[in-house]
């Protein structure tokens, strides 16, 4: 009884712990009209996009707003405080995920897909053509858990796509890796390119170890957060130096405040293969001559930041990750647990339903299930 008591009290106190954030969330008590009448809308496709949030908006209004202007100047009060907002807006990102000196910090696009095309152009990857047969061909490692944004753009390269099965458990199999890792040595290029979490299952991927595999073997290891940045702390460089990732992306649209965001991508410079920016333009051009000669900037950061960037994007990026942070991972991660026993609880009274993937694995809070004999938008 005296655990029971606990149990309750604790869940009590996440409760309360997440209200305001709950309460912050727009949308959260929104009305719709149904077939059925006035329905509550539930909303349950974090995996998919984050929801926005008021004070995230109010800052973006009120404090952001009256001085917004372009960046890469400082002629003008607005012009300096868009550009001081920007730039501390990317160093917090980088603080995020714990970037070293030698790491490289690009926002493009809506997502990691447009992130991770980005350092596939950066890489040369994309110019590289008709090497069959080459040992030039790089040669890349995917998992069974991968979204179509990890897969299909790696598929669309000139290089070597292998999928590596899974353990018995459904996990990534790292006894896998090694045996297709032995079987590709001789190639110039190695690339491991995995999903920290399934998008499906919640599964947590062991990345720090395939990063460790894929090191081992002189190969490069990306890891795609797309799925569990929101929830999870990110670090490009744990302990073990074995164990660092040489890339991250991620998508912060999928935070709670996130919709509007760009794409994140960090790499390691030694993987900067461009002689010439990604998008050339204003901002990464340090000098032109009536002659049409040109120079561009020499900090790789400021080389693949050309144009006008996206600064509110940027900007509301590093304010959904502050608010990550003040959720806490820790206690996002309790309160996980807590939901996700209850939802085993539940659907354990009912045989038609199908809960996909392994429970006993570390998990985010997401579960995909399949309903016998019922389609599932009469279930949505």
């Amino acid at each position: 009884m005296k655990k029971n008591m606990q149990k309750t009290t604790m869940s009590e106190n996440l409760e309360t712990y997440f209200q305001s954030f709950r309460r912050n969330t727009i949308g959260v008590n929104h009305e719709f009209k149904s077939v059925y009448g006035i329905q509550n809308q539930l909303y349950a496709d974090w995996i998919a996009s984050g929801r926005l949030y008021q004070p995230i908006e109010e800052v973006i209004c009120n404090k952001i707003g009256p001085l917004m202007a372009n960046t890469h100047s400082f002629s003008s009060e607005t012009g300096k405080a868009s550009t001081y907002a920007y730039h501390e807006a990317r160093a917090i990102i980088k603080q995020h995920v714990n970037a070293g000196t030698d790491d490289v910090l690009v926002t493009t696009g809506t997502g990691m897909t447009g992130a991770l095309a980005r350092l596939h152009r950066i890489m040369g990857l994309k110019a590289k053509q008709h090497l069959s047969g080459s040992l030039e061909r790089p040669v890349v490692f995917i998992s069974h858990m991968e979204h179509h944004s990890n897969q299909v753009p790696w598929q669309a390269l000139d290089a070597d796509v292998v999928l590596i099965a899974p353990d018995e458990k459904l996990q990534i199999s790292l006894e896998n890796l090694e045996t297709q890792l032995k079987k590709y040595a001789d190639r110039k290029v190695k690339i491991g390119s995995f999903t920290a979490c399934s998008n499906v299952t919640g599964a947590i991927a062991p990345y720090y170890q395939l990063a460790e595999m894929m090191h081992a073997y002189n190969g490069l290891c990306f890891v795609d957060f797309a799925a569990s940045a929101p929830y999870e702390v990110i670090d490009m460089h744990p302990e073990n130096k074995n164990q660092k990732l040489d890339a991250i992306f991620f998508s912060p649209h999928k935070f709670l405040g996130g919709p509007g965001t760009s794409g994140v991508l960090v790499y390691d410079k030694k993987l900067h293969q461009n002689t010439h920016p990604d998008t050339p333009g204003g901002g990464n051009v340090k000098w032109t001559n009536p002659w049409s000669d040109y120079g561009y900037h020499t900090d790789l950061e400021t080389r693949e930041d050309g144009g006008t960037p996206g600064i509110l994007q940027v900007i509301r990026t590093a304010l959904c990750l502050k608010l990550k942070e003040l959720m806490d991972p820790k206690m996002m991660k309790l309160r996980e647990k807590e939901l996700l026993d209850l939802f085993y609880e539940g659907v354990a009274e009912f045989p038609e339903i199908e809960v996909l993937g392994n429970r006993e694995e570390d998990h985010i809070g997401c579960v995909s299930f399949n309903v016998r004999a019922m389609h599932y938008n009469l279930v949505v």
